[in-house]
């Protein structure tokens, strides 16, 4: 929301009497003291307050005549909104208010969501349509607002309609309004696919604004909609007839392609050695990446055929993410984000065989020395730590040892499959590559997979294979033959 809503007036209206005006005063600050000095003036300070009460909305401070005269004048409302700026503001104050659930229960007694969808539906105005479908969207945030979308339908297929519209911030609303009914409502009581397939060509306008914005909070936004989608249609809802159609409709090429655009649009690349531009990512970017993964992760499991052409692209933004990712500064302290990040990757990896590429190889290589050391560090307490600051203030996930095994066993079984298949030619190229490795950092990877890939059939091989990769990239002589 701009700066206009952050003024929010508790006025009942800017036309009522200065004894209104009082009253207004009494709401923001129904605790002030009274400036008179005796028994007259606290009397009427009482019947301010009892006028007060009979007006406001539930256990809040808002009025309800507030309320009412803004919605009354919308379907008066001439011309732009940007020509009566005092309604605006009213506007963005109600906006404000709608994260109340005294305020939006308030409004749906009076069927405000069928108002807006068919204002903003005829409106040219997007500033107009944008604070409408924000209002919407802070009232999806409330149960009975689901109930009111799923039992008139109509409703939501209108305002998916707002898809094809050009301007950012309605679409970054609209998409508020999709991830918040998906992510918060009861899965066994609103069946939110039935409505969803009713709009027509969803995932190629999805795909559509992921691929042609360059606004990040418009990719991070339809980001978050389609990992509620995803998750919503495939784990709540898992009709198995159900679920395929889910794959018919939204397992495209196109939507692939989008995503990896919108990827790029949030972290773009240097022009010369195709790093980050950033070599941080905060707690935010993690959990954006997060999302991003888990998306392909399904959909590379599920709907393996539609990558035929898109794996190069896949590697590329898995590669991407564990550059910065491979600095003790971004690792440390370890989060939920970075372990279900690497618990994607090791999914994809698992789905995309016989694939190698040299710079993920060594960024998991360099993200494996640095967890074992995290991890040596703890068992030993005795061993000078070196206190680790928070990445962000939202980083409160860091649950120490066991987090670091899970990412540990991740990484461990990935690097297994992923050099498992290769000569040690290819992987001692890529160790050629790095001056940060040694043949003993290859030792110790092979004592830990030795451990985490107990009993698999190959394991004797593929670490006899690894270790055979370290003596040819450092021109070690074999010491088996000494």
């Amino acid at each position: 929301m701009d700066s206009s809503s952050l003024e929010t007036p508790l006025a009942l209206n800017q036309e009522e009497s200065i004894e209104q005006e009082a009253t207004t005063a009494a709401i923001t600050d129904p605790e002030r003291e009274s400036t008179g000095a005796g028994g007259d003036d606290e009397d009427e300070e009482g019947e301010v307050l009892e006028k007060l009460n009979g007006d406001r909305i539930g256990e809040t401070m808002y009025s309800e005549r507030f309320v009412l005269t803004t919605i009354l004048k919308l379907p008066q409302l001439e011309g732009n909104l940007a020509e009566d700026e005092d309604y605006e503001k009213d506007l963005c104050s109600l906006w404000d208010m709608t994260i109340e659930k005294d305020v939006v229960l308030f409004l749906l007694k009076h069927d405000v969501v069928e108002l807006f969808v068919g204002i903003s539906e005829a409106s040219e105005d997007n500033r107009l349509v944008e604070i409408l479908l924000g209002i919407v969207g802070n009232m999806c945030c409330v149960e009975e607002t689901h109930r009111v979308l799923y039992e008139n339908k109509s409703l939501l297929v209108s305002l998916c309609g707002f898809l094809s519209s050009s301007d950012t911030l309605i679409l970054v609303q609209l998409m508020r309004i999709l991830t918040t009914i998906l992510e918060r409502s009861d899965d066994e009581e609103y069946c939110w696919f039935k409505v969803i397939r009713e709009v027509e060509d969803i995932t190629e306008t999805i795909a559509f604004i992921l691929g042609s914005t360059t606004n990040r909070e418009l990719i991070e936004h339809t980001l978050e909609a389609v990992h509620a989608m995803v998750n919503r249609f495939t784990e709540a809802e898992v009709d198995y007839a159900q679920l395929n159609e889910f794959y018919r409709m939204f397992a495209k090429t196109c939507l692939i392609e989008g995503l990896m655009e919108g990827f790029k649009q949030m972290f773009p690349e240097t022009s010369s050695d195709n790093q980050f531009e950033e070599d941080f990512l905060s707690n935010k970017d993690l959990k954006t990446i997060q999302k991003f993964l888990e998306i392909h992760e399904n959909f590379i499991i599920n709907a393996n055929e539609v990558y035929e052409d898109q794996i190069e692209k896949i590697v590329y933004c898995v590669y991407r993410v564990l550059v910065p990712m491979s600095t003790e500064g971004c690792l440390i302290p370890l989060s939920k984000a970075h372990v279900r990040i690497l618990v994607c990757i090791n999914s994809i990896y698992s789905a995309i065989v016989y694939h190698f590429h040299a710079g993920t190889f060594l960024a998991m290589l360099k993200i494996f020395t640095i967890l074992a050391k995290e991890q040596e560090t703890l068992q030993n307490p005795g061993q000078e730590q070196k206190p680790h600051q928070p990445m962000d203030e939202e980083n409160d996930e860091n649950d120490g040892e066991f987090e670091i095994q899970t990412a540990l066993g991740e990484i461990l079984e990935t690097l297994y499959f992923m050099a498992e298949p290769m000569p040690s030619l290819t992987i001692a190229n890529a160790l050629k590559l790095s001056s940060s490795f040694n043949e003993e950092t290859i030792e110790r990877l092979c004592a830990a997979i030795k451990e985490t890939m107990a009993g698999d059939p190959l394991l004797k091989r593929t670490c006899d294979l690894l270790m055979e990769s370290a003596r040819v990239a450092w021109n070690v002589e074999d010491k088996s033959r000494s």
